[in-house]
């Protein structure tokens, strides 16, 4: 089966692997672009299987991985200081199971991570023509690239302007970066419109309608801004942890800020009940005991306890909150020539990207749900500004204590990337035995995943109402099963070729009935350690008398 997302894109790299054309099939917002015949090329090679189409994205993260070890080393961090960035990032409990999937996050960060090396590549150049050419590069791999998910376009639109703004004064490099951004420009709203008129293509507005106030508005952009900080500073924490020392060297003005605001923050959180991993659903979904196979998030409750969630809450903040307020008094302090230069090559190549990248996840916050792993292309910027600010003000070498807590996240990642796949072996495993016993496969709810293919399967599309093209692809009353709602599938109105008599559960649910089927056991190398998947019935709707006729 699928991953999160990606059934919808193997499916499309299956059709393409067989006609050699890019269909879309009701479910990605993601053009996918060069992805899709990627994905292809390894059916063409191994055959059709969703581990074959998934591999595919293990080389793409392997590069990225070496290209953002170049850039650390390019940015001056020494070569021990960039393999425990490095391994930050590619040992990360998000970037893990993503790496496993075809999902578009990683190749997403592909493509950000090519357009930052060849941007400092132009910075790095001693010649304006041999800038020029590195800005190309950017430039036309970010609008190729970006075409697997949109938000990499920020590269060639954003990112590219700003380097040839901060190398103005190199003969012919603002003309040339006017160009290359009109092009860039040209390019991806061509590519917009395209994907917009494709059959069963789902193109996103930024801005939707909304019946919230402003402050409402105002609160969840708010909260997901700080949610995805967290994120970000979360995964990072490997690395930012070197800053937790600096805390006793602070000025008691500074110190009591920093004590101020962790107080708050564990306050606000404590009692808006909103904890460590702050936003759905990788985190949640790796680390969580599932009750039941919902496109949602309903899980029993996440590996650690609250406590320990406020624990690791309130260390993120400390040291993210140290490392600002030591940035702040050496900036305001000044420097020396070098340290301003390199602080002026990263405000110009990351910043206005951080700021552009942030306000983009902002009206997915407010209009619908920011997940975690949205924040997957700022890590490479939060690993190359705490290190590289490291070396310049504390000290050449990141601390022991730094590969220790890469190690146990590095555990963690794999641990929890195993009990995914574990966990999907035991569904199939379950929905498997139905199907022997004779029930079709539309006669099965199997989860998120597994439906979402079983309607492409047999009903050639997802019923979404957001599709456009053609028209009449949505049927609005499409029949659901009448469960409470507890038991409820959100899939279910998107899937009605399937018509369940069983459904899929991780833990006996009082609205189903029971099922001659055993439960299914598999074993997790997170606690619990032993876990089953149940198959339950689905009740029969009851049925009401029609209404006399008068």
């Amino acid at each position: 089966m699928g991953f999160v997302d990606d059934w919808s894109y193997v499916k499309s790299a299956q059709i393409f692997a067989q006609t050699g054309h890019l269909v879309y099939n009701g479910w990605a917002t993601a053009m996918l672009g060069w992805q899709i015949p990627w994905g292809a090329l390894f059916i063409r090679i191994f055959g059709f299987s969703f581990t074959a189409v998934k591999a595919s994205t293990l080389p793409v993260a392997m590069v990225t991985l070496v290209l953002f070890h170049a850039i650390l080393v390019r940015f001056g961090v020494t070569r021990r200081n960039a393999v425990l960035g490095t391994l930050t990032l590619g040992l990360s409990p998000m970037t893990m199971p993503l790496a496993a999937s075809y999902m578009t996050d990683v190749p997403g960060l592909f493509v950000i991570v090519v357009c930052l090396y060849c941007c400092k590549r132009a910075v790095d150049a001693g010649s304006s023509r041999t800038t020029i050419f590195w800005l190309c590069c950017a430039a036309i791999a970010d609008s190729v690239g970006g075409t697997t998910r949109q938000i990499a376009w920020l590269g060639a639109l954003v990112m590219v302007p700003c380097t040839g703004w901060l190398l103005r004064h190199r003969r012919g490099v603002l003309p040339a970066s006017c160009l290359l951004w009109a092009g860039s420009a040209g390019a991806i709203l061509g590519c917009m419109r395209w994907f917009a008129q494709q059959p069963y293509s789902i193109p996103e507005a930024i801005f939707k309608p909304s019946p919230l106030n402003p402050a409402q508005i105002v609160l969840l952009a708010l909260a997901g801004v700080v949610s995805e900080l967290f994120c970000v500073l979360l995964m990072i924490l490997p690395v930012l942890i070197a800053w937790l020392p600096q805390a006793r060297r602070l000025s008691r003005f500074a110190l009591a800020t920093v004590a101020a605001m962790l107080c708050i923050w564990t306050l606000f959180q404590w009692s808006m009940h909103w904890n460590l991993p702050w936003i759905p659903h990788l985190l949640f979904q790796e680390f969580s005991t599932q009750r039941v196979a919902t496109a949602g998030f309903d899980t029993q409750h996440f590996m650690l306890a609250v406590p320990v969630c406020l624990a690791i809450s309130g260390l993120v903040a400390v040291a993210g909150l140290t490392f600002a307020a030591v940035a702040r008094g050496k900036l305001r302090d000044g420097g020396n020539p070098e340290e301003t230069a390199t602080l002026r090559q990263i405000f110009w190549l990351m910043g206005p990207f951080t700021l552009a990248y942030a306000a983009l996840l902002i009206p997915r916050a407010v209009y619908a749900v920011a997940f975690d792993r949205y924040a997957l292309g700022l890590l490479p910027i939060a690993l190359i500004v705490t290190i590289r600010f490291y070396q310049q003000w504390v000290g050449p070498r990141l601390p022991a204590g730094c590969a220790a807590v890469l190690a146990l996240y590095a555990v963690l990642a794999i641990m929890g990337t195993h009990d995914l796949f574990a966990w999907q072996r035991a569904r199939l495993k379950a929905i498997d035995e139905v199907i022997a016993s004779g029930v079709p496969r539309t006669g099965i709810q199997g989860g998120f995943e597994y439906d979402g293919w079983t309607q492409l399967e047999f009903g050639g599309h997802i019923n979404d109402a957001r599709i456009k093209v053609p028209s009449g692809a949505y049927l609005p009353h499409s029949e659901v099963p009448q469960v409470v709602d507890a038991c409820k599938l959100d899939f279910a109105p998107y899937a009605p070729a399937i018509h369940p008599r069983f459904s899929v559960v991780f833990g006996p649910m009082a609205c189903l009935n029971s099922s001659p089927y055993p439960p299914i056991s598999f074993r997790a190398w997170l606690p619990p350690l032993r876990r089953f998947v149940y198959v339950q019935e689905i009740p029969a709707p009851e049925r009401t008398a029609p209404p006399l006729a008068r």
